[in-house]
């Protein structure tokens, strides 16, 4: 399982990368087209926001997979071995609950959105607000997927057998 998640996820860490050269690239054609021909496509900044906020959460579910956010460890450094498992199954448990809610809210939200365009096109905003609940279900699948490799761990059931 973790080896085709990570695939996966080196597949969407790729689609990021494309989606912020995507948008790099709409703003220097932005720019040359203000600056030598005096005219702008209306549509760019919406594709841009579009393409941004997707960007953005499917970085963040990639980071998430990768455990590259940044976290205070100031205090679990301190910890052995055995807690610090703990807690790490503790706090992958409480993403995951955090996960559902975002995927059940994120999907009301972009389903009343479905009926906002943008500003310059007639193009749904929900589909920018689908990246929340798309995004958390990709996020509670790593969740769910630390919590059952950590409980299989040799080290975690010594742990249990012990207390």
């Amino acid at each position: 399982m973790k080896a085709m998640l990570d695939i996966a996820y080196r597949g969407i860490e790729v689609l990021v990368g494309v989606i912020f050269t995507v948008i790099f690239m709409l703003f220097v054609i932005q720019i040359g087209l203000r600056y030598f021909v005096g005219t702008t496509w209306l549509w760019a900044p919406d594709l841009v926001r579009l393409l941004f906020v997707w960007g953005v959460f499917l970085g963040t579910a990639v980071l998430f997979h990768l455990r590259a956010h940044l976290t205070m460890d100031y205090f679990v450094a301190g910890l052995s071995p055995a807690p610090r498992r703990w807690l790490d199954i503790a706090l992958d448990i409480a993403a995951a609950a955090f996960f559902v809610l975002l995927v059940v809210k994120g999907w009301e939200i972009a389903d009343k959105r479905m009926r906002v365009p943008f500003d310059t096109w007639d193009f749904p905003t929900g589909y920018a607000y689908a990246a929340a609940p798309a995004c958390g279900a990709l996020m509670l699948v790593s969740a769910v997927e630390r919590i059952v490799s950590a409980f299989l761990r040799p080290e975690l059931q010594k742990d249990i057998s012990n207390d």
